[in-house]
Parts: structure tokens; C-alpha cells; sequence
């Protein structure tokens, strides 16, 4: 029998009742369909089974009820047990009567319970989502274990390989997890991390789950290392689990920057995560326009020639403070780059490059020999728009892009080499000088340097620190200072404190020293008068 058969089958079909339950009419359809005749009384007829859409049976009475408006249901049908036919009911009371009309809602239903099956449960894995995995667990009752587990490669092998084998890897840990604690319940929490509650009833050693899950596996005779991160809380009784699965959320989070792999939640975490909140808050509103000047201010570190001990320039370094006390710039600056704003700081540095070398002016100091060293994101070069809007701003301040050094660090370089290189290219066609910061620290292929186009490297901090004491340190320093010199680049040694490292710096020809020897950061008006002060200022004059 057709669809279309059944629908003009089921639009004959109609009882009419009185207020006992009674039947006075009944279509031949429905007669057939439900094994009832006229005088039969709904109220009694043991045959006829109804439930609702969580198959939970409901008595005749409360379905076959008398009213005095037409209304409309839904149930489920069973006769003498048999397969559940949906229908919709459509009720029209007539005098001391009232007629039902049955409809049939298979697919309406069908759909419905679907829709409802992938609100809650991801259909790719079977995990439940986080509202239904937390009322699971709710519903099971007692307390556990709440752990999140991310695959902290997935991207990699899914770029590497396809994404196919990806979910495979996803999948070939959360069995391994499953096979572990078959009581355990488990979600859906993003394509690479899932979360798990294992019972206070089973008793389990972390780390040899942790251990587990990183065992490597073979996959179409190609061995996989998931490199899983593991996060958990262990919960006391009655703690709410919504709030635990946050803890453990939490402590995956930080497993990823802190770079360790397995961290249970502490309190201490929490003030953590919630000071990293309030600081993004308030970044946030001191990256509004009007608010930018006052809340952000530039600190210039004098650069000086190691032969004539001349002032150079200076490196811009950006200063920010939230109620009051400086935040460090490792905190707040990866936030501004993850929010696509750090172009603005780029330009405000260069508004206070202007205003310095107009206090310059006032002074009667000739600015036009000094160089002053901007750190550009790499998020900044990937944006296509980056050279004009840097061009565009050195024209709105009169500024020659032959006086701006731009910093890049190594490590910016191992991801779109090829495209980040054409940039540099290009700015330094316009003449900015390119300066490879923090080396050492980084990428350091020198089949990568041999590419790249840069005109100067700035030795890190951390080889310059005990360079006089260490041994090793002093090998370090010279190999890079040894390269730089065969690849015909001036070296700039930062973190530079005292005299010792000064000599030592200067003895393997090193030609320019930015740190505390000489000065350290320096506010827009203090750097003013340590130039007026300098005698270099006097010397490049008088020349």
C-alpha cells in the first residue's frame, strides 16, 4: 500500500464518544485498525495500548478526554502488542460527543526523534554532548573522576595525513579509554578532546591511563603517536558536576601552556584562569580607540655602538598596566594577537616614534641618525593588508622607513616560510630594516636563514646572561657570532648588565649592545633627557 493510500486511509479514520468513554460511531478504518466497535468503551478496552514519545504508557482516559474547543495530540498506538503506529489526534466536540480523527505522523516523528537524538549525541562518535553527558551522570548518580583528554597532534597528523586519519586516531584513544572503564561515561567536547566521568566505585591509577592513551598504535602499517594531554578533577561528594567538568576543562588548558601533558585541577588554577579572564577584559577595553593612548605607553631601550659607545637608537618595547601594576608583555601581547588587534599597537608605537623625535627637535638634538627597532607580530605580516597600513602610517607621521628596524622572531618563520620571506622582501625594498630577534631561541635552520632576507641578528638574552661564567654559554654565543659574521650581518647583544659582558661582547665583535649596562627601558621623557645627557648626542651633532 502506497504513502498516499495509507494518508487517505487514515483520513476516514475517526471514532466518536460520549462523555462515559462510549463509542456511537466508528469509521470501518478505524474498526479495523483498533479492534473496536460501537458500544465498546474506551475506558476499557485492555487490547488498545497508547504512550507518549518516551514510550511511557498513558491511560485512555487521559487521552480520550471531552472538551469543550476543539484540540489536537499525539500518540503512539499498539493493538494486542503489535508495532507502534504514530498518529495525531484531532478532536472536535459536537454536542454531547465528541469526534476523533486519526492521522498518521511516522516521518513527523521519525524526524522529531532524530532531531532530538543529535541534540544530544554526536553521530559520528556516539559521545553525548555536554548537556546530556552532565545529566547522564546526574541521572547515574554519586561522584568520580571528571577527566578531559585532547589529542594535542590531531591537526598535525590530520594536515600530514587527511583528516580521515585523524578521526581515526581520535577514535582508536577514546576505545582505549572506553576498553579502561567500560562504566565510564564519556562526550563529545571538540573534534580533537572529549571528556569522561569515571564512578568512585572504580578505582584507577592516572598515570597508567595517561601512559595508555600515548602508547603508540599502527595504522595501515604506519605507526601514530597520539601525543595526549590529560586533565582532571577528582570530585568530592555532592560537587556539582557541571562545575567539575569545568576544573577539568581548566586543567587540559593549562596543560597545553604550560606544555606539560597530565595536570589535575587545583584551586590555585582557578585564580589563574580567572586573573587571565579579568586581564583579557580589560585589554579589551583599553584596545577601544579613545582609550588606547592613555592606557598604553612605549618604553625606548637605548642601543649603543660597541666601538664608539654612541647611542643608536632604541628599542620600542610596549608597557600596559591593569589597576595599576604592569602586566608583562608575554601575558598581554599573546591575547592582543589571538584577537587580531596587535596591528594597533604596531601603529601606536610608531605615533610615539613621531612624538619622541619631535621632543627630540625641540631639544635641538639631531634625531635623523638614530634607528628605532619595532617588534612585528607574525600575525601582522600574515595580514595582506600589513605593508600598506604600515607605509600608509609612516606617511601620516613623516616617518622614513630607513629609521625603523622591524623585529621578527625565529620561531614566526617555521609556518609560511615562503610567503613571510616575500614580505620581508619587500619591506625592505622600501627600506626597513630587518632585524631576526631572540636568536638562538627559535627555528635556527640554516638552510632556512640561508633563504630568509634579514639584515641583522639579535642575540637572545638567555646566551648573554653568564656568557663570562659558562663555558658552554661562551661556545654558543661565539658560533652565532662566528655565523653572523660569515653570513655578513651585524649582531646586536641584548640583556647586556654589566662590564664583564660589555668587554666579552665587544672582544668577539659584537657591534651593537642594548641592556642594563647602559640603561634600562626608559619612558618617552626620561629617554629625552638620557639623550640630552649622552655625549654621543654631542659627538654625531658636532660631525
Amino acid at each position: 500500500m502506497s504513502s498516499q493510500q495509507i494518508t487517505e486511509l487514515f483520513s476516514l479514520t475517526y471514532i466518536a464518544y460520549d462523555t462515559s468513554g462510549m463509542i456511537t460511531d466508528i469509521s470501518t478504518c478505524a474498526s479495523s485498525l483498533f479492534n473496536l466497535s460501537v458500544n465498546d468503551n474506551l475506558n476499557d478496552a485492555p487490547h488498545l495500548k497508547l504512550l507518549n514519545e518516551n514510550y511511557e504508557t498513558q491511560s485512555t482516559r487521559k487521552v480520550f478526554v471531552c472538551a469543550s474547543e476543539p484540540f489536537s495530540s499525539e500518540v503512539g498506538v499498539s493493538v494486542d502488542n503489535s508495532t507502534v503506529t504514530w498518529m495525531k489526534l484531532d478532536f472536535v466536540p459536537k454536542e454531547a460527543m465528541t469526534y476523533v480523527r486519526f492521522s498518521p505522523i511516522e516521518e513527523l516523528i521519525a524526524i522529531r526523534r532524530l532531531n532530538k537524538q543529535l541534540a544530544i549525541q554526536d553521530p559520528h562518535t556516539g559521545l553525548l554532548y555536554r548537556d546530556a553527558f552532565v545529566n547522564r551522570i546526574k541521572d547515574v548518580g554519586g561522584y568520580g573522576t571528571m577527566c578531559c583528554v585532547r589529542i594535542c597532534n590531531y591537526q598535525r597528523i590530520s594536515e600530514v595525513w587527511n583528516i580521515g586519519v585523524a578521526n581515526l586516531v581520535f577514535m582508536e584513544v577514546l576505545s582505549r579509554f572506553q576498553i579502561e572503564f567500560e562504566d565510564a561515561t564519556f562526550s563529545k567536547y571538540s573534534t580533537d578532546c572529549f571528556s569522561a566521568f569515571v564512578p568512585i566505585e572504580h578505582a584507577f591509577n592516572i598515570e597508567h591511563l595517561y601512559n595508555e592513551l600515548n602508547a603508540p598504535f599502527n595504522f595501515n602499517g604506519n605507526s601514530f603517536y597520539s601525543n595526549v594531554a590529560l586533565g582532571y578533577y577528582r570530585e568530592k561528594e555532592h560537587d556539582d558536576h557541571e562545575i567539575s567538568l569545568n576544573k577539568a576543562e581548566m586543567a587540559t588548558f593549562d596543560v597545553l601552556s604550560e606544555k606539560l601533558r597530565l595536570v589535575e585541577f587545583q584551586d590555585a588554577l582557578a585564580k589563574q584562569i580567572e586573573w587571565q579572564n579579568k586581564i583579557e577584559t580589560e585589554l579589551r577595553a583599553s584596545m577601544q580607540i579613545e582609550a588606547l593612548k592613555n592606557d598604553f605607553h612605549i618604553a625606548f631601550q637605548p642601543i649603543h655602538d660597541t666601538s664608539t659607545e654612541c647611542l643608536i637608537g632604541a628599542e620600542c618595547l610596549m608597557r600596559w598596566s591593569m589597576g595599576g601594576k604592569p602586566v608583562s608583555p608575554a601575558t598581554f601581547i599573546p591575547i592582543i594577537e589571538s584577537s587580531g588587534e596587535i596591528n594597533k599597537l604596531t601603529l601606536f608605537t610608531l605615533s610615539q616614534i613621531r612624538r619622541l623625535l619631535s621632543e627630540l627637535d625641540t631639544e635641538a638634538i639631531d634625531s635623523g641618525f638614530y634607528l628605532f627597532s619595532i617588534n612585528i607580530s607574525v600575525i601582522e605580516i600574515l595580514d595582506i593588508n600589513f605593508e600598506k597600513k604600515l607605509l600608509s602610517t609612516l606617511a601620516e607621521y613623516h616617518l622614513s622607513p630607513n629609521k625603523i628596524k622591524l623585529e621578527l622572531t625565529e620561531s614566526a618563520l617555521i609556518d609560511n616560510f615562503n610567503y613571510v620571506n616575500e614580505v620581508l622582501m619587500s619591506l625592505q625594498r622600501h627600506g626597513f630594516i630587518i632585524s631576526l630577534d631572540d636568536f638562538g631561541t627559535g627555528f635556527s635552520s640554516l638552510s632556512y636563514l640561508c633563504k630568509l632576507n634579514f639584515d641583522e641578528i639579535k642575540i637572545d638574552r638567555s646566551f648573554v646572561t653568564n656568557v663570562v661564567k659558562d663555558d658552554r654559554l661562551q661556545s654558543v654565543f661565539n658560533s652565532i657570532v662566528s655565523l653572523a659574521k660569515n653570513l655578513e650581518k651585524p649582531i646586536v647583544a641584548e640583556g647586556v648588565e654589566d662590564m664583564e659582558q660589555m668587554i666579552y661582547a665587544k672582544a668577539k665583535g659584537v657591534e651593537y649592545i642594548q641592556g642594563y649596562h647602559y640603561s634600562k627601558p626608559l619612558p618617552l621623557e626620561e629617554f629625552i633627557s638620557y639623550v640630552v645627557a649622552d655625549k654621543s648626542s654631542y659627538l654625531h651633532f658636532d660631525s
